[in-house]
């Protein structure tokens, strides 16, 4: 199955923080316990975290959502709660797994919920909710994988908290590196100039 291209990105990102938002923190801790050790460390850098972030089951939950927005991070976090479910369904697909239809899906949800629980499973839909018509026909079927209708109360494009001295700082770097590429641009137009008159 193919990942999501980037011009969905946004559209994705909006829709695993939506998802997230109907989300348990039982369940979000369960995920986290449930990865295996070659999955953690890619979490823990998507969401700026050290390594031992995952072992406090008591606040796993609540670091992780809070890592998630401040980082726009819920797509990747998305990806790599459900990462162990996904290469079970792809496993279970075989041959149809690039290109999956409604009835191959049905044919394996039921095992892999039964096996990583349906949050897990629900999140791996998301995944291909935009890039695969078969994920696209269980969203519009089945209510268990129906997109949330609420917006989530956090957006994950902007946030209504940020700090404004940040903002600026960052507004400034934009500037400053928008400065450098245009100077680079000029340098390089010089040169070809003069290279095209020494010949």
């Amino acid at each position: 199955m193919a990942v999501s291209t980037s011009r969905e990105h946004i559209l994705i990102e909006r829709r695993y923080a939506s998802l997230f938002s109907t989300i348990g923190d039982e369940s979000i801790a369960a995920l986290a316990a449930a990865l295996p050790e070659k999955l953690r460390d890619p979490l823990a850098k998507s969401l700026a975290l050290p390594a031992g972030a995952f072992t406090d089951s008591s606040t796993v939950a609540a670091t992780i959502r809070a890592a998630m927005s401040a980082r726009m991070a819920h797509l990747d976090t998305g990806i790599l709660l459900s990462e162990p479910c996904t290469e079970a369904c792809i496993d279970a697909l075989g041959t149809t797994s690039d290109d999956p239809n409604l009835a191959d899906l049905q044919a394996v949800i039921p095992e892999l919920i039964e096996k990583f629980g349906l949050d897990a499973v629900r999140l791996m839909v998301v995944q291909y909710s935009l890039s695969l018509a078969g994920f696209k026909k269980l969203i519009s079927t089945d209510e268990r994988f129906a997109l949330p209708v609420t917006a989530p109360t956090i957006s994950p494009l902007r946030s209504n908290d940020a700090d404004p001295a940040e903002q600026e700082a960052k507004r400034q770097g934009r500037k400053a590196r928008k400065e450098k590429e245009n100077e680079a641009r000029a340098k390089a137009s010089a040169q070809r100039r003069q290279a095209r008159n020494r010949v």
